[in-house]
This record gives structure tokens, C-alpha cells and sequence, in this order.
């Protein structure tokens, strides 16, 4: 359990589920490794596997609120508020003293605009649990929406001194600037500003703060780092959505085999957005299919670095290593390309192929099974299952 929780919170989130799996074999009932293996299912993005197995976990655990708290962590992540609100009340039915499950349900309340029942539910978490820089964090935000800015500095102060982040830190300045505490505020959000990859609001609140302790001509000059980063960031963002369009329009040139057309969208691509991850995963597979496999690594590898568990990419990757006799490295990207997507019937087939030159028999014998269920039709599929299984 140790090793699997420090994988998890290092982000190594295929070998956590491979952990937990092993742990779960021998003792099927350990809640606290069914919702591990949930946590790291949501850490690859496969979230329908994450709510089967907190549904499962809840289910065999009907006193403990925990799964049903993360299902409702789950739903609000994804916007659903009112799934989240019901999971959240069954929780707190089941455990009336569990001060997660009322602070949840105070951030599903406030995501929907009902500030007076997310201010009764997260006064609940306090009493419950009056050190949560959590609880106080959030009831922090609800109070500076409010413009009850001396409630706020109080909590966040609070949460800072429990939990001194970015995001604490944040909160905290907001409110010090408006409670006239301008120094503390300038003396928080300096350290955060002078970091390259600050977001824009950090200087536009340092300008603030800065004009509040009466600093003018300091406060002038963040504002014009503020306008200027703006506008940098917006234009990033708006080259970036032409690149995936270019990128998007250029994979159904391919499919239809228009290769030209398909590279110079592809360039223009590059051009706008200099890293972007789906144009360098076309190239990837252009490339690959002409046989230039180094190439392709290196084109597939500077896809992922944005995006590592996006199943398109992994499967792709997985094609490479296999190309370069890397067959455990093969199998591990599809692997985890099917953690990621269950239903990839093409990642499930290539593993076959992979198991069958380590000579491991039996495995490929499954993942041919998993691939035609999966796409029945698909006679290539059907035709080396029969012929591995003699039927």
C-alpha cells in the first residue's frame, strides 16, 4: 500500500493501477485500495472505470461515505452538480460526522449559485473539522464573492497558515488588498508573479496591491506586464485552436489518402502552434508508414509531452517501440493505451502480436479474445485468434 500510494501521488498512474491490482487480488476487500485504483484510473482520464469501481467500493462497503464522497468529487471535476449533490447526501446519510462530504457538497452548492445552503455545508465541515485549510479555503471564496472581504481574510489567512500554497497565497491577497492590508498582499504575490509561467490575474492583483500600499509607479509598470502577457497568452490560445483545427482537417485528408495537402495543413499547423501535440502525431504516423521509425519517435514523443495517456498516442508509440525491437517498451504504451481507453480494439490486437514474439502464448490468446469482442467484425482479429487457438 505504501509503494502504491507513493506511485499515485508521484503521477506514475499505470504502475499505481498495477499495484493496487496486486493488492486487490489478495485482499479483494480493501477499501482503501479500490478507491487508490479509482484515484489512479482519474489520473489517466479513463473515468468510467473510476466511477464503476467507486460504485463497486460503495456497494461493498455500505457504511463508509468514502467512495460515494469521491464519486461526488468526481461529478463536480466534470460539472455535474446535481449527480454530485446526490452522491454527497447518500454519504452523509451513511456518515453524518464525515466533514468531506459537507464540504463537497458546500463547492457543489456554490458552483450552482446557492451560496446560503454552500455557506451552511461548509460551516458543518468546520465544526466537524475546524483545521481543514480546505473547508477554509473554500468558505474563504464564498465569502470574497460576497464581498464579505474580513470573513474572507480570516479564513484564508487561516488556510495559509494550515497550508501555505499558490492557491491559499492567492486567496489571501485578494483579500488583504481589499481589507486595506496591502504590504502582506504585495509581500504574497511577488514570489508567484516572478515565476515565468504565472498566469496574467497574478500581476493584474500585484498591480492592485501594489497601488493600494501606494506604489503607483510600480503599480504601473505590473499593469502594463499584466496587458502585455494578456494579450500574449489570448494569441497562444487562439494559434493553438487554429493548429488543432489545421490538425483536425488534416486527418481526414489523410484517411481519404491525400497526402499533400494533408503536410502543407500540417506546416501551417507547425507554424501557429510550434508544439502542438496532434499535428505531431499525424507526422508521427505519416513518417512511420514511410519507414522512417527514428523520425517518428521523436516526432510521437513530442506529442505526448502535453498529453502522456492520450490512447491515439500510445498506440502509436507502442507501434514504434515495436518497430525498433523494444517489445516490453511496446507493451507497456499499449498497455496503458487500454487503461486508458478499454474499448481500443486495435491496442488489445497489437498486444497480441507483441505477446506472440515473446512466445507468451496464453497472453496473446487473451488479448486476441478482448480484441474481438471488442470488434467482431474485424476478420483479421477473428483469423489469428483461430489460428493461435486451433478453431
Amino acid at each position: 500500500m505504501h509503494q502504491a500510494a507513493s506511485l499515485l501521488q508521484n503521477g506514475q498512474f499505470p504502475a499505481a493501477i498495477e499495484a493496487y491490482r496486486r493488492i486487490l487480488k489478495l485482499s479483494p476487500n480493501y477499501e482503501a485500495a479500490a478507491l487508490g485504483l479509482a484515484a489512479a484510473y482519474r489520473g489517466v482520464y479513463n473515468y468510467d472505470e473510476t466511477r464503476r469501481l467507486l460504485r463497486q467500493a460503495a456497494a461493498k462497503h455500505p457504511k463508509s461515505a468514502a467512495a460515494l464522497v469521491e464519486l461526488g468529487k468526481l461529478d463536480i471535476h466534470l460539472m455535474h452538480y446535481d449527480n454530485a449533490l446526490q452522491e454527497l447526501k447518500r454519504a452523509v446519510q451513511r456518515d453524518p460526522s464525515s466533514a468531506v462530504a459537507h464540504e463537497q457538497m458546500g463547492v457543489a452548492y456554490q458552483a450552482k449559485g446557492d451560496q446560503e445552503k454552500a455557506l451552511q455545508e461548509l460551516n458543518e465541515a468546520l465544526r466537524l473539522n475546524p483545521h481543514s485549510a480546505s473547508t477554509l479555503y473554500f468558505r474563504g471564496t464564498l465569502y470574497a464573492e460576497r464581498d464579505d472581504y474580513d470573513h474572507a481574510y480570516q479564513d484564508a489567512n487561516r488556510a495559509y497558515s494550515l497550508e501555505p500554497n499558490s492557491q491559499t497565497g492567492i486567496l489571501l491577497a485578494k483579500a488583504a488588498t481589499h481589507s486595506g492590508k496591502c504590504d502582506r498582499a504585495v509581500d504574497l504575490l511577488k514570489p508567484i508573479a516572478e515565476s515565468a509561467s504565472a498566469e496574467p490575474e497574478i500581476l493584474y492583483l500585484l498591480a492592485k496591491a501594489y497601488k493600494c500600499a501606494g506604489q503607483p509607479d510600480l503599480a504601473q509598470q505590473v499593469q502594463a506586464e499584466f496587458e502585455s502577457r494578456s494579450t500574449k497568452t489570448q494569441e497562444a490560445r487562439t494559434q493553438r485552436m487554429d493548429a488543432d483545427h489545421l490538425a483536425a482537417h488534416a486527418g481526414e485528408l489523410l484517411r481519404k489518402n491525400q497526402l499533400s495537402p494533408a503536410l502543407e495543413l500540417l506546416n501551417q499547423a507547425l507554424t501557429k502552434d510550434p508544439g502542438n501535440g496532434p499535428t505531431y502525431a499525424l507526422l508521427a504516423k505519416i513518417d512511420f508508414s514511410r519507414g522512417d521509425i527514428p523520425k517518428a519517435r521523436e516526432e510521437i514523443t513530442t506529442a505526448m509531452r502535453n498529453d502522456p495517456y492520450n490512447p491515439d498516442y500510445l498506440y502509436v508509440l507502442g507501434k514504434v517501440l515495436e518497430k525498433e525491437a523494444d517489445l516490453h517498451g511496446a507493451l507497456q504504451a499499449l498497455q496503458t493505451a487500454t487503461l486508458v481507453a478499454p474499448k481500443e480494439s486495435d491496442a488489445f490486437f497489437e498486444i497480441g502480436q507483441i505477446y506472440l514474439q515473446l512466445g507468451q502464448r496464453t497472453q496473446a490468446v487473451r488479448a486476441f479474445r478482448k480484441a474481438v469482442e471488442l470488434s467482431p467484425e474485424e476478420t483479421e482479429y477473428r483469423t489469428a485468434l483461430a489460428k493461435l487457438t486451433g478453431q
